[in-house]
C-alpha cells in the first residue's frame, strides 16, 4: 500500500491556524508598536505562528525569528528564547530541508522548558516536532511512543492522533489508521482546527482509496482540495496535490491524476523541500508510466533518484551529528554527577578532621578518576558502535544507484527504440525492484526469502536487457529455512552483476549463472557461479574495471564493517574456474 504522504503538521509555536486578517492586525500593531519589550516579542512570536504556515515559500522567514531570538536574549526573556529557538527550527525543518541544525533549535528550546518549570507547557511542541524527525528518517519504532506519549497533552490532541494514523498507515493497517485519521478530524472539528481538518482529509482520502473506499476517498480528497483554496492554507496545498493524485490515479481517472501531480511539482519548487520534491516526481513518474509516456516517466524517475541520493546524504550526516550532540551531553552530565559526589565526600569527610579529610578525600578522588574513566569509555564504545552502524547504512545507499542507474538506461534504449511493449515490462519490473530495495535500504538485516525474491527480480531484469543471453538458477539446500534465516539486503548483487557484465556478456556461448545457499558449521555459504570468459580476460578486453571493482569493494567494505559491529567472522574469497569466476560469500548463520 501507498502511503499517506501529507507531512504531519507541524507545531509552530502552539498557536492554530488564523485567517490573514487576524494577522494582518497583528503586524500592524507591531508596525506601531513603540517600545521595545517582552510584549513586543510575543506579538512577533504570535504574527509568526499564524502567517507562516500560509506563507511557506517567504525566504524572510529565518531572518524575522532570528530577530525575535536576538530581542529575547538582548532582555533575557526565557519564554521567548523557547518559542523562538522553536520556530527557527520548524523553518529549517520544514521550509529549508535541514533537520540536523532543525534539531539543534528544538533541542535547546526543549532544554529551557526542562529548567523553567512554568515553561513545561510548551515541550508538546519540541516533543512533537523532534518525533517527526523520527517519522521522516522511518524510525517508526521511536517515533510512535513519542506520538502516543503526546496524548497525554490536551493541546493539539487531533495532530497527535493524525501522527499515530500516518504511522499505522505506513505501516499498512488501514483499520488503524483509519480510525485514528477520524478521531484527528472529529478533535479538529470540537476546536474549530480548520487547518487540520484539511490536512486530515486528505490523509484519511488516500488511505481510503487505497483500500478500494474509492468513493470516501473522493469525498475526502475534494472536502481537503476545497478548503485548501477557501482558507488559503498553502502549507497544505502541495502534498494534498500529491494525494490527490495519487486518489485519482487509484479511480483510473488518469488525467486528473496527472494534472494534480503537475501541479504539485510546479508549486513545490518554491518550497525548497526536497522530501516533498521526491514524492511530487515519483508521483508523477507512476502515472506517466501508467498512460505509456515512458519517455517522461524515465525523466522523472532519474530526477527523483538524484533527490533521493542527497537526501540518503543528508540523513547520514544528521544521524552522526545526532549522536556526536547526545555523547557528548550524556559525557557531561556523567562528569558533572561525579563531581557532585566527589564534592559531598570531600565535605562530609571534613566532618571527621585530620587524617580523615586527606583518606576521604583520596579515596572519593580514586573513585571518581575510576567511574569517569569507567563512563567515558562506555559512551565511546557506544558511540564509536553507533557510528559503524551508520557507515553500514551508508554503503548500504551507495549501493542502490549502482545497479538502478542501469535499469534506467536499459529502458531508455527501449524508448528510443520505440520498443513500448518491452520499455513497459522492463519498467514494471524496475519498479518493483526499486520498491523492495527503497523499503530494504534502511534495514541491517533481511530474510533469506526476501534477498531470494530481490535476486530474482534483479535478474530477470537483466536477463531481459542482454536479451537471454544467460539463464539462470538460485537453489536452496534443504533444510534451509528461507523465512528465519537474515543476511545483508542485496550482499551478493554486485557479485551477480559482474557475472554478467563482465562473464558473459563477453562469452561467445550461452551463459550460465548458478546462485547457491547452504549451511555449514553455523555459517551461511553463499556462492555466485558464472561459465563466463573469467576476469584475466575480462580485464585484458576491458583495460580496466574500475565501475565493476567499486561495487565489490562496497561490498567487501560492509562485510568488515559487519565483522566489526558484530564481532563476526565473514569473508569473500573469489575463485578463478578453467571456465568462469566463483566467489564465495561466508556470513554468520542469523535467525529471526
Amino acid at each position: 500500500m501507498r502511503i499517506p504522504f501529507t507531512l504531519i503538521l507541524l507545531c509552530l509555536s502552539f498557536l492554530g491556524y488564523s485567517q490573514d486578517k487576524e494577522a494582518d492586525s497583528i503586524k500592524k500593531l507591531i508596525e506601531n508598536y513603540k517600545v521595545v519589550d517582552t510584549n513586543l516579542v510575543n506579538l512577533r512570536q504570535s504574527y509568526a505562528a499564524k502567517k507562516m504556515l500560509m506563507t511557506p515559500s517567504d525566504t524572510t522567514w529565518l531572518s524575522y525569528n532570528k530577530e525575535t531570538l536576538e530581542l529575547a536574549k538582548d532582555m533575557n526573556y526565557t519564554k521567548g528564547l523557547l518559542l523562538a529557538n522553536n520556530n527557527i527550527g520548524v523553518v529549517y525543518h520544514y521550509f529549508l530541508s535541514d533537520p540536523l541544525t532543525a534539531l539543534d533549535y528544538y533541542q535547546t528550546a526543549y532544554s529551557i522548558s526542562e529548567q523553567n518549570p512554568s515553561l513545561k507547557r510548551y515541550q508538546y511542541s519540541m516533543l512533537t516536532n523532534m518525533g517527526l524527525i523520527h517519522y521522516e528518517q522511518e524510525d517508526y519504532d521511536k517515533a510512535l511512543p513519542i506520538f502516543r506519549k503526546l496524548l497525554r497533552y490536551p493541546q493539539r490532541k487531533s495532530n497527535t492522533l493524525s501522527n499515530i494514523g500516518n504511522i499505522y498507515g505506513l505501516q499498512q493497517q488501514t483499520d488503524s489508521a483509519v480510525y485514528y485519521f477520524r478521531a484527528s478530524i472529529k478533535e479538529a472539528k470540537r476546536t474549530g482546527d480548520v487547518l487540520q481538518v484539511a490536512n486530515v482529509s486528505s490523509n484519511l482520502g488516500l488511505v481510503q482509496a487505497q483500500a478500494d473506499q474509492l468513493n470516501e476517498g473522493l469525498a475526502n480528497t475534494a472536502l481537503s482540495l476545497k478548503m485548501i483554496d477557501s482558507l488559503n492554507l498553502e502549507v497544505l496545498r502541495v502534498p494534498a496535490y500529491v494525494n490527490a493524485a495519487e486518489v485519482y490515479m487509484h479511480g483510473n481517472d488518469l488525467d486528473k491524476a496527472e494534472y494534480y501531480a503537475s501541479e504539485s511539482l510546479n508549486a513545490v519548487k518554491s518550497l525548497n523541500n526536497l522530501y516533498t520534491e521526491t514524492k511530487s516526481l515519483q508521483t508523477l513518474a507512476t502515472i506517466q508510466e501508467k498512460k505509456g509516456d515512458y519517455q517522461n516517466a524515465l525523466k522523472n524517475y532519474k530526477a527523483a533518484n538524484v533527490l533521493n541520493d542527497s537526501l540518503v546524504s543528508t540523513d547520514r550526516k544528521v544521524e552522526i551529528s545526532r549522536k556526536e550532540i547526545q555523547y557528548e551531553a550524556d559525557k557531561k552530565e556523567a562528569l558533572a554527577v561525579a563531581e557532585a559526589e566527589r564534592q559531598r565526600a570531600i565535605k562530609n569527610a571534613s566532618l571527621v578532621g585530620g587524617g580523615g579529610v586527606i583518606l576521604a578525600s583520596l579515596f572519593a578522588f580514586i573513585s571518581y578518576r575510576r567511574k569517569q574513566r569507567s563512563d567515558t569509555a562506555k559512551k565511546e564504545a557506544e558511540f564509536n558502535a553507533t557510528v559503524a552502524e551508520v557507515e553500514l547504512k551508508a554503503l548500504r545507499a551507495q549501493m542502490n544507484p549502482h545497479f538502478i542507474f542501469n535499469s534506467l538506461n536499459s529502458i531508455g534504449d527501449y524508448i528510443l527504440n520505440n520498443n513500448t511493449q518491452a520499455a513497459s515490462d522492463y519498467l514494471a519490473k524496475f519498479a518493483r525492484l526499486m520498491r523492495m530495495t527503497l523499503e530494504n535500504s534502511d534495514k541491517q538485516l533481511i530474510t533469506l526469502e526476501e534477498d531470494i525474491s530481490l535476486l530474482n527480480t534483479y535478474l530477470a531484469i537483466e536477463q531481459k536487457r542482454f536479451e537471454k543471453a544467460f539463464d539462470f538458477e538460485i537453489r536452496v539446500t534443504d533444510g534451509l529455512d528461507t523465512d528465519e534465516i537474515l543476511l545483508p539486503p542485496m550482499l551478493l548483487q554486485p557479485f551477480v552483476e559482474n557475472s554478467i557484465v563482465h562473464g558473459l556478456s563477453k562469452s561467445e556461448k550461452g551463459g550460465e549463472i548458478l546462485i547457491n545457499f547452504i549451511s555449514e558449521q553455523q555459517k551461511l555459504i553463499c556462492t555466485v557461479e558464472d561459465n563466463g570468459v573469467g576476469r584475466a580476460t575480462s580485464k585484458s578486453r576491458n583495460g580496466h574495471q574500475k565501475k565493476n571493482s567499486m561495487g565489490m569493494s562496497i561490498t567487501q567494505n560492509r562485510i568488515e564493517v559487519l565483522n566489526k559491529t558484530k564481532g563476526t567472522n565473514g569473508s569473500v574469497k573469489i575463485v578463478d574456474k578453467e571456465l568462469g569466476t566463483k566467489v564465495i560469500v561466508s556470513l554468520p548463520l542469523v535467525l529471526a
